[in-house]
C-alpha cells in the first residue's frame, strides 16, 4: 500500500522533480539511539540503502545530497520522544529553509515521534517517508496528503481487525494484558502501538465495549500470572496478550492450570514480526509439552503475518553492521543483527528510488 501511494505521489511531483537532473536534499530525521529505530540501528541502513541504489541506478542520486539531523533523546517509550520531536520538526524547518533543492524526508522514528514530523510536512508541501510509523491514524488521507509510511502497516490493522472480530461474536468485555515498553526492545513498539490502538479503537465505542487494562513486567521477579489471570476471570471471558512469544506460552500454561483453557475462555494474541532470536511460540520446553500443550492452546487465537525468509537479507544486515563498526564505531549486538524496523528504512529508500 505504501509503495503505491508513494508512486502516486511522485508521479505527481514530475514537474518539479527529475531524479538525476535536479538536487535532490535527503534528510533522515533520527531522534535518540532506540535499538529498533534509532540512530545506530537506521544511519548505517540508510547508508547502505542510498550506496546500493548509486549501484543499481547510476547517477540517480548524483545532484543529491543527505542530510542527518539526529538529536540524542533519553526517552524511555514512544510518548516521551513524541513530546521532543516539535524540536526536531523546528530543526528540520530551519535546514530545509537554508537548502537548495527538492527535500525528501525520511524518519525510522515511531508513530507518536513521527505525527508533528507529518504535520510539518503538509505545511511546508514536502514528502515525508516513515519506514517504522504504522499507527492507523496516517490513513487520514486529508490531515497527512504528504506522508508515507513504510512501516508494518498490516500489523496496524490487527485492531481494527480484532474489533470487528469481537463485534461478530458480540464479545463486548475484553481485559488486555500490556508487557512493559521497557522490556524486549526488538518488539517494544509493536507492543505499545498495539496497546495504544485498542485503547484509541474500542474507546472511539465506548458505549458498546468495556475493557479492562493490566500492565505487567514479565522481566520482574514478583509477576504473577496467575494473579493477572484471576483477576482477569472476575472482569471478562476474552483476554487479549500483547508480549514476547515465550511469555504467551507461560501465560497459557498458568490458564490451564486455572482450567481457563476450556471453552469459556478465549485468548487472543497479535504476534508481533517474527525474527531469528525469537523463542518459536511452539517451542517444547519442560512445562509446556504433551497433552499440556496442545490443552493450554486450545482457546488461542493468533493474529500473525507470513514468516519472512530473514537469509534473504542476510547481506543486508552483514553491510549494515559493518558500516556501523566502520563509520559509527558501534559495534551490534547478536540480538541487533536482524531488525525488521530497520529493514524498513532501507526499503523505504531503495522504493523511493524505484518510483523516481
Amino acid at each position: 500500500m505504501g509503495t503505491v501511494y508513494l508512486k502516486v505521489f511522485v508521479l505527481g511531483l514530475v514537474g518539479r522533480i527529475c531524479m538525476g537532473s535536479v538536487e535532490v536534499n535527503f534528510v533522515m530525521l533520527i531522534l535518540g539511539e532506540d535499538v529498533n529505530y534509532g540512530y545506530f540501528a537506521t544511519a548505517p541502513m540508510y547508508d547502505v540503502a542510498l550506496l546500493r541504489v548509486d549501484q543499481q541506478y547510476p547517477g540517480l542520486i548524483s545532484n543529491s545530497s543527505i542530510s542527518v539531523l539526529y538529536q540524542s533523546q533519553d526517552a524511555a517509550d514512544c510518548a516521551q520522544a513524541g513530546a521532543a520531536m516539535n524540536n526536531v520538526a523546528g530543526r528540520m524547518f530551519d535546514l530545509i529553509s537554508r537548502k537548495r533543492g527538492f527535500p525528501v524526508l525520511f524518519s525510522p522514528g515511531c508513530s507518536l515521534e513521527v505525527a508533528p514530523l507529518a504535520d510539518f510536512a503538509r505545511e511546508m508541501d514536502v514528502l515525508l517517508i516513515a519506514s517504522t510509523s504504522a499507527d492507523t491514524s496516517f490513513a487520514n488521507r486529508a490531515r497527512y496528503p504528504t506522508f508515507v509510511s513504510f512501516g508494518p502497516t498490516g500489523q496496524g490493522g490487527h485492531v481494527p481487525s480484532l474489533k470487528r472480530f469481537l463485534r461478530k461474536f458480540a464479545w463486548t468485555t475484553v481485559t488486555v494484558f500490556c508487557e512493559s515498553m521497557a522490556n524486549y526492545l526488538n518488539v517494544a513498539s509493536f507492543f505499545g502501538l498495539t496497546c495504544r490502538s485498542i485503547k484509541a479503537l474500542i474507546a472511539s465505542a465506548s458505549d458498546e465495549f468495556t475493557v479492562y487494562y493490566e500492565d505487567f513486567d514479565s522481566r520482574s521477579p514478583k509477576v504473577n500470572f496467575r494473579g493477572m489471570l484471576e483477576r482477569a476471570k472476575s472482569q471478562s471471558r476474552i483476554i487479549v496478550i500483547e508480549t514476547r512469544e515465550d511469555i504467551v506460552q507461560k501465560i497459557m500454561i498458568a490458564a490451564y492450570k486455572l482450567r481457563m483453557t476450556a471453552e469459556e475462555y478465549v485468548f487472543i494474541y497479535p504476534e508481533p514480526n517474527r525474527l531469528p532470536l525469537y523463542i518459536s511460540l511452539l517451542e517444547p520446553t519442560e512445562e509446556f509439552t504433551g497433552e499440556v500443550a496442545v490443552e493450554a492452546f486450545l482457546p488461542l487465537i493468533v493474529l500473525n503475518f507470513d514468516y519472512p525468509d530473514w537469509a534473504k537479507t542476510q547481506n543486508v544486515f552483514e553491510a549494515v553492521a559493518e558500516t556501523a563498526k566502520r563509520k559509527y564505531n558501534y559495534t551490534y549486538r547478536a540480538d541487533e543483527m536482524v531488525n525488521d524496523d530497520s529493514l524498513s528504512a532501507y526499503e523505504a529508500t531503495r522504493a523511493f528510488s524505484m518510483v523516481s
